[in-house]
């Protein structure tokens, strides 16, 4: 089979593949980096993510022959090229949207890509070389244990309430690593001469295996939390750099010798780490918060159940006052009948002709020594018992003004 066409082929089947890992995803329980043995189990028992897996295998042996036959210059440009089905397949099966600050980080892959092409020039004749056991070491292991540990602690992270939802820059880049030292395995496993099973002398399977699990299930929880289309395209880019750079490094492959064409590899890896940056870290907040997401086009599932993405987000519960710290809280059911606001109690206007002063309190005498007084009555001195009580102060009650209180009558009135 020809390299071009087996390239392309391995391609179709990866993203294929990674659609089929978002259906998936969709359909299981939450996975979480610091419960791997649950994480397994849940990931290897959901049939659908085993029918993804499959057509990724049938990618991974397409792509073996196509890197017997081709240079990582010419097969890195047809890899990367996978992500644009991958992007109409999430626009169009799980409606997703993107922000024109999205659609410009995508047009800048699409010239990377394009830059990528033109700097193949005269490709190097391809040749076996022995890659020594530390190389493998400096490549493999940072590419493995660094993207493990964020996935692991970042889970450990309780999810705040209120928290804005990211867009999956840091997922993207957890899995793309893995994901390119994946392929840079399967380039050492096509460049052996093993036959047969004599290949299992080699590490290549075993890191190809253990890092295409690892990438694999950061793509899986990243499916269930962020969308496709950012998460598959930072992977991408992430995921063909490191192959690019790292396989230079291990297989020696050379870079373009004249400066044209080394010029345009170098402006391609630099547009796309540009892209990557350009990418939002959070998904917009939307005006009206409360009326949902936006209305896009259900999903289209062959597995007959829409996506959670297509069936919006889950009924909350609806806010009720606490009866004792008189705050809202988000409770399970809200009160049967709410009570109607109560307008303030005005005071009543007084009588025509009559001061506004309140009545006069009667004071009480003070009971003998070992008799209380009643409650609420104030307690008065004997001598001053008979005393007329003292005129109350007039106070204004705010809605009508003080009437002045009349003077007595003189002793020529009548």
């Amino acid at each position: 089979m020809n390299g071009i066409v087996a390239a392309f082929g391995a391609t179709g089947l990866y993203y294929v593949g990674f659609a089929i890992f978002k259906l998936a995803a969709d359909r299981m329980e939450p996975v979480r980096g610091n419960r791997i043995p649950r994480t397994v189990w849940v990931v290897l028992t959901n049939w659908i993510f085993l029918v993804g897996l499959a057509l990724v295998l049938g990618g991974l042996s397409l792509q073996i022959l196509a890197l017997t036959k081709l240079s990582l210059g010419i097969a890195v440009p047809v890899f990367m090229s996978g992500v644009v089905p991958l992007i109409l397949i999430s626009m169009i099966f799980f409606g997703e949207r993107m922000t024109a600050r999205e659609w410009l980080s995508l047009v800048l892959i699409g010239a990377a890509m394009v830059l990528l092409a033109l700097s193949i020039g005269d490709p190097p004749p391809l040749e076996t070389v022995d890659v020594p056991l530390w190389k493998l070491g400096v490549v493999v292991g940072p590419a493995i244990l660094v993207p493990l540990l964020i996935i692991i602690l970042s889970d450990y992270r309780p999810d705040g309430r209120h928290a804005r939802p990211i867009t999956g820059i840091a997922y993207g880049l957890s899995s793309g690593f893995p994901v390119g030292t994946a392929e840079l395995a399967i380039k050492g496993w096509s460049d052996n001469g093993a036959k047969g099973l004599d290949i299992l002398s080699t590490p290549y399977p075993y890191i190809t295996v253990l890092s295409a699990a690892l990438g694999f299930g950061i793509l899986v929880a990243a499916f269930q939390r962020c969308r496709v289309t950012i998460v598959a395209t930072v992977m991408t880019v992430s995921a063909k750099t490191y192959l690019l750079l790292m396989g230079t490094f291990m297989y020696a492959e050379p870079w373009p010798s004249d400066f044209q064409h080394f010029s345009l590899r170098l402006g391609a890896l630099a547009l796309g780490a540009i892209a990557v940056l350009q990418f939002p870290r959070h998904d917009p907040v939307r005006e009206n918060a409360g009326s949902g997401y936006e209305e896009v086009p259900p999903a289209q599932d062959p597995f007959g159940q829409a996506s959670p993405a297509a069936r919006g987000p889950l009924p909350q519960a609806p806010l009720v006052r606490d009866p004792l710290a008189g705050i809202p809280f988000a409770g399970a059911t809200p009160l049967s009948s709410p009570t109607p606001p109560q307008s303030p109690v005005q005071p009543d206007a007084p009588e025509p002709g009559q001061p506004n002063v309140p009545p006069p309190r009667q004071p009480n005498v003070a009971e003998p020594p070992g008799q209380p007084n009643p409650p609420g009555q104030a307690i008065v001195p004997p001598d001053q018992a008979n005393q007329p009580p003292a005129q109350a102060e007039e106070r204004p009650t705010g809605r009508y003004p003080a009437r002045p209180t009349p003077p007595p009558p003189g002793p020529y009135e009548g």
